[in-house]
């Protein structure tokens, strides 16, 4: 799939639809634009502008000082909440986990318990 020069893009935001015609110059690397008034523009195809890449460490390292700052997409407020939530649904089902396997004692003793580790194809 080709893709549009950015000379082309930059030629359609300055002029729109005055463009009669537009022509690659490879060798300037630049996109030159024929105008209804008979005037000619041209823009580069080569972007001046280069974005820094990020490290994976200097993504995490920037996203956990805008944590820390407070500035994230979630705030430290919103986390500490899920964290208690999941902590509280931890014990419960903690609790109810340790009722089930006390019932499991009372109602068949030793035997009942190490059924349970059995059950899930261990070695007899």
């Amino acid at each position: 799939m080709a893709t549009i020069p950015l000379g082309e893009d930059i030629l359609l935001v300055r002029h729109g639809a005055n463009i009669v015609k537009l022509r690659q110059d490879r060798k300037n690397r630049a996109t030159i634009a024929f105008l209804r008034d008979g005037q000619t523009d041209s823009a580069s195809n080569v972007s001046t502008v280069a974005a820094p890449a990020l490290t994976p460490a200097a993504s995490i390292s920037k996203g956990a000082a805008k944590y820390l700052n407070d500035e994230a997409e979630v705030s430290r407020g919103e986390v500490r909440s899920l964290v208690k939530i999941s902590l509280g649904f931890s014990a419960v089902m903690g609790t109810v986990f340790g009722g089930l396997l006390l019932a499991l004692y009372k109602v068949g003793g030793n035997e009942a318990i190490q059924s349970l580790a059995y059950m899930g194809g261990g070695v007899q």
